[in-house]
């Protein structure tokens, strides 16, 4: 008897593929290029989580990519459905977050000839991603797919771009016609010889600082580089927005530097930087006196190079750092002493009130501005968690829902609190709406100080004045309300933490509008 083939559309070994690589959900805005997808996301059992916008699709994506390391995957339609999710694809390229990000187009025989939402796709995508490719033969699907999964998981992680038109989505193919999957090589492994120099380094050094963040978080080593920073007393800062390496509570973690932030007096006291972090604005391009010598994986095997010789802990060093740790976080407290406005709360009152209800695996989703600046000067004295998430690298205001509902699909079980600033919250403010819909709950606490607080202390100093950066008040709580979620107003400071622990408790999307006073912490 001959055995009957096993024939099907592409879509569905391509959606098979997906679910092998243990994709439960994409997050889409739906659109005619994708419907083939759709169809076979539905019959597949792969939920769809529906949003308003694409960017949001890609903030998701690559929020869920940043906090679990595994791809976050979005698509969406052609045209400037593309360009729209690109936004969050920029993220991820910013933060070398693992994200898939799959775009219908039209038939691969009309592209180029000016059919309907004609464009470049994955010219548009592929600076800011690892791999980008539109599938031009059915039986490729799957190959290109695995192409692009290990592209997303390489070194250095990043975001990767199929392109999948319409005719090819649904082009019949048999089993046995498949192109299958080239094997895999092993990631490369921690380099000896370069761990041995960095052990002399520190042999040699008296005021040591390891700066670490996303690169050691991807490479899964941030458990390794805190025991060997405890045992040695060795200091520990990420920059600002990176991937958190400190999830519990440490006396070798002495907070975040960079981005005219943090605490930049341990960097400038410091004679040899063990560095695992780019060069970048944020550690001043590492203009320093101090020796510099990069360091990738391997941190238990230095720890382990360090007690064979015979390496003593840096006790008094750490304790200097702690105590400039320290000093740099009173001086914060007094710059919002002094910016207070009677009968007004300040963001110091809001970052306390959250440091004292968030639970220890609570997930914070820290949006960018003047808000994000505070949470990082006074949440960081001693743990920058991994299961925090700021906006990364990019410094982009306006990624918060997107990223709360990423954490919520991450943690299901989790508390998961979104601190904005007004402006960030409504960029796309109407996914409080989606949230609702498909019970993604989460408590946003949104600080409002009816401007765009950097730069508009920015242009205070300069010109005397905001240009351009001062915004009318809007009622959050009501909005919310209005988008079928709970909404509460905070005037009073002492009412803020008992408002987000109530919210929290109550399972539901809540809102908490918290009118504040303006200034930054530097």
């Amino acid at each position: 008897m001959t055995r009957m083939s096993n024939k099907r559309e592409a879509v569905d070994w391509f959606t098979d593929g997906l679910r092998q690589r243990g994709v439960e959900w994409v997050a889409s805005l739906c659109g005619h290029g994708q419907d083939p997808l759709f169809d076979s996301f539905r019959r597949s059992g792969i939920r769809i989580v529906d949003v308003r916008n694409e960017q949001t699709a890609g903030y998701i994506a690559e929020g869920y990519g940043r906090l679990t390391r595994r791809p976050g995957v979005c698509t969406s339609s052609s045209g400037v459905a593309v360009a729209n999710a690109l936004t969050g694809v920029m993220n991820a390229w910013f933060d070398h977050a693992p994200m898939l990000f799959v775009s219908g187009s039209a038939n691969s025989d009309t592209l180029g000839m000016g059919c309907f939402q004609d464009s470049p796709h994955t010219a548009m995508s592929a600076p800011l991603t690892r791999y980008s490719r539109r599938i031009e033969h059915p039986a490729r699907a799957v190959q290109i797919l695995d192409e692009a999964w290990r592209a997303a998981l390489g070194c250095p992680h990043g975001p990767v771009h199929i392109d999948f038109p319409m005719d090819m989505q649904k082009a019949v193919v048999a089993e046995e016609d498949l192109v299958l999957p080239a094997p895999s090589a092993p990631p490369p492994g921690p380099n000896a010889g370069h761990i041995g120099q960095v052990a002399a380094a520190l042999r040699q050094s008296s005021r040591p600082l390891i700066i670490a963040g996303t690169e050691t978080y991807y490479a899964g080593e941030s458990g390794d580089l805190m025991a060997f920073a405890e045992a040695f007393s060795i200091p520990v800062q990420t920059p600002i927005w990176d991937r958190g390496v400190c999830d519990d509570p440490s006396d070798a973690f002495t907070g975040i530097m960079g981005a005219f932030s943090g605490n930049a007096g341990i960097f400038h006291s410091s004679d040899c930087l063990i560095v695992s972090a780019p060069a970048d604005y944020r550690l001043g391009y590492l203009r320093t006196t101090a020796r510099t010598i990069p360091m990738g994986r391997g941190w238990r095997l230095l720890h382990e190079r360090m007690v064979d010789t015979g390496a003593l802990p840096y006790r008094a060093w750490l304790a200097e750092a702690r105590g400039m740790q320290m000093a740099f976080r009173n001086a914060v407290l007094e710059t919002g002493a002094r910016q207070r406005m009677d009968g007004r709360i300040h963001a110091v009152d809001l970052v306390g009130a959250l440091d004292q209800v968030l639970p220890a695996n609570g997930v914070l989703v820290i949006d960018g501005g003047s808000i994000g600046q505070w949470a990082h000067h006074l949440l960081t004295r001693n743990r920058y968690p991994a299961h925090w998430l700021t906006c990364g690298r990019s410094g982009v205001v306006g990624y918060g829902l997107g990223g709360a509902m990423a954490a919520r699909l991450a943690y299901p079980d989790r508390a998961v609190v979104l601190l904005s600033g007004d402006g960030a919250f409504t960029f796309t403010a109407a996914e409080i709406e989606c949230a609702v819909r498909q019970k993604l709950p989460f408590v946003a606490v949104v600080a409002d100080d009816q401007c765009w607080g950097i730069t508009h202390s920015g242009h205070l100093r300069q010109f005397g004045e905001g240009i351009g950066t001062v915004l009318g008040p809007v009622r959050f709580d009501r909005l919310a309300e209005s988008l079928g979620a709970r909404g509460r107003r905070v005037d009073r400071a002492e009412d803020i933490a008992p408002a987000v622990d109530a919210a929290i408790a109550s399972g539901e999307v809540t809102v908490i509008h918290v009118p504040i006073s303006g200034g930054n912490p530097a």
